[in-house]
């Protein structure tokens, strides 16, 4: 049951309204538990076999929380923080990585376990509340509060990363269910956005990806053109699907009463690698400073072991992504980007100088765009043959093919003139549709910006106006007609 889906929009998510409101008369209790029992549905709707290790999962966590918290002046509660961070990394390791390892030893055998949906991000979740709970920050809530504050179905499945310093004081507050205008309208057309980035947009520009990627890993030898429309095609599509869901997401979050963190910000207008990190997955960037980078020793013990820490966690990071070299690889290029960005920074003396400089904004943006770009060959490649591969020919060591009317030039024995696309992978009509989703990365505000929210802070919801509301209407028309008349395809980050 995707949020473009038929079943969300017209079964599932006006029944859990009709229940909301229905329930809001009687307690914020009820409310919570229907909530729950929703999400849960939802959750197991994608894999019934998985909900019992969900709600294990926050069983077992709640436990331990309040373990921590009764043995806060004790070594044992530091010794229960350590069983239950580990006991979270095993479950995610077994499932996750269990057959990755096997088969990098090249055993004979596999577990061949399927990958419980949304284990990496309800994982993360949890760690993140039990070290709150032993430094203080947080105390055990409710056990409905946390059970809501786990499995709300809007961010569940991929995110953002919520922390409990961020819902639960919305849930004691009783803001869960409590709908207003305002709050009903913004989230509506958050809502309608996404659903229009992902229908129309990132589901759009899909197949032009998928046939050259897939191409490449048939040991297709692309040309230079095909290698680079295939990059900056899917640096396009991961770009609106993953703002589509994030925006699907505190849309269907405000509608329901509570606003989510945000996790996405423009980050194709970052103006270097490490701007780029605080605005793509943003929660997921917080989660890898706050509770590996800086308890590492962050850059307090120097500039090279601050850049040594980067790239460890930035090694991590890729293989949270997903159990494979390829996700390691481009774990492994981010870490080297920002270790050489904040090395760079270290030697240098005049900063402001270097700002206003050296890099200014259009080309860092370019020059950050493009690398960011080409490190997404190996997120999306099926093995390291197929993305070095694709590497070789964006940097024209395959050869370069330019038109057959250009024959006449006497180039040398790397230039053929067999046409830009040799190997016919390229769909023309969708080419065209790389400059229009470009101009609206670079130049179009963002659905915040649109509609005035800030969702960092707990500042006041505007409504909007009615030539915003207009706009989104239209929007989420052409979304859910599209979604209809066309297949729906998983969110990328739906099965991390």
């Amino acid at each position: 049951m995707l949020f473009n889906e038929q079943t969300f929009l017209f079964y599932f998510f006006p029944v859990v309204i009709v229940g909301v409101l229905v329930f809001r008369l009687r307690s914020s209790y009820l409310t919570s538990w229907w909530i729950i029992l929703t999400s849960f549905f939802f959750y197991g709707f994608h894999g019934w076999q998985h909900l019992p290790l969900l709600i294990l999962s926050v069983l077992v966590n709640y436990g331990i929380g309040l373990g921590i918290e009764k043995m806060a002046v004790k070594r044992s509660g530091h010794n229960l923080l350590i069983f239950g961070i580990v006991c979270n990394l095993l479950i995610l390791a077994i499932y996750k990585y269990a057959d990755f390892i096997i088969s990098s030893f090249h055993l004979a055998y596999s577990l061949n376990l399927t990958l419980p949906l949304a284990i990496s991000f309800f994982t993360f979740q949890q760690i993140a509340y039990l070290i709150d709970v032993r430094k203080g920050k947080v105390t055990t809530p409710s056990f409905t509060n946390y059970c809501t504050f786990i499995s709300f179905f809007p961010q569940l499945i991929a995110g953002p990363i919520v922390r409990c310093q961020g819902m639960i004081p919305q849930l004691q507050k009783g803001l869960l269910g409590k709908l207003s205008s305002k709050n009903f309208w913004s989230g509506i057309c958050l809502f309608s956005i996404g659903l229009f980035k992902k229908s129309c947009l990132a589901d759009g520009i899909r197949p032009l990806v998928d046939v050259i990627f897939s191409a490449s890993y048939d040991g297709i030898t692309l040309s230079l053109a095909e290698a680079w429309v295939a990059v900056l095609s899917f640096g396009l599509q991961i770009y609106f699907d993953f703002s589509a869901y994030s925006e699907m997401a505190l849309g269907l979050g405000l509608i329901l009463g509570l606003r989510l963190p945000l996790n996405f910000d423009s980050p194709y207008k970052a103006v270097n690698i490490v701007d780029f990190w605080r605005r793509w997955h943003i929660t997921l960037s917080e989660f890898l400073r706050d509770y590996l980078y800086k308890p590492l020793g962050g850059n307090r013990l120097g500039v090279y072991r601050g850049v040594f820490n980067v790239l460890l966690v930035m090694l991590l990071g890729g293989l949270w992504h997903g159990a494979g070299l390829t996700f390691i690889m481009w774990g492994f290029i981010h870490g080297c980007m920002i270790g050489f960005y904040h090395f760079f920074r270290s030697f240098t003396q005049n900063k402001a100088q270097i700002k206003s400089a050296l890099l200014k904004k259009l080309l860092a943006s370019f020059v950050t765009f493009m690398t960011v770009n080409a490190a997404w060959v190996f997120f999306r490649s099926e093995n390291m043959n197929s993305a070095f591969g694709m590497i070789k020919s964006m940097i024209g060591l395959n050869g370069i093919s330019l038109p057959r009317s250009f024959d006449f030039l006497p180039l040398g024995e790397l230039v053929s003139f067999d046409g830009i696309f040799p190997n016919q992978t390229v769909d023309l009509g969708l080419l065209a549709f790389l400059p229009v989703l470009l101009a609206i990365v670079w130049f179009a505000p963002n659905a915040y910006q649109l509609l005035r929210l800030n969702p960092k802070k707990d500042s006041y919801i505007v409504m909007p106006s009615f030539q915003i509301i207009f706009l989104c209407g239209l929007l989420l028309f052409f979304g859910i007609k599209v979604s209809f008349e066309t297949l729906s395809y998983d969110f990328i980050y739906f099965r991390f």
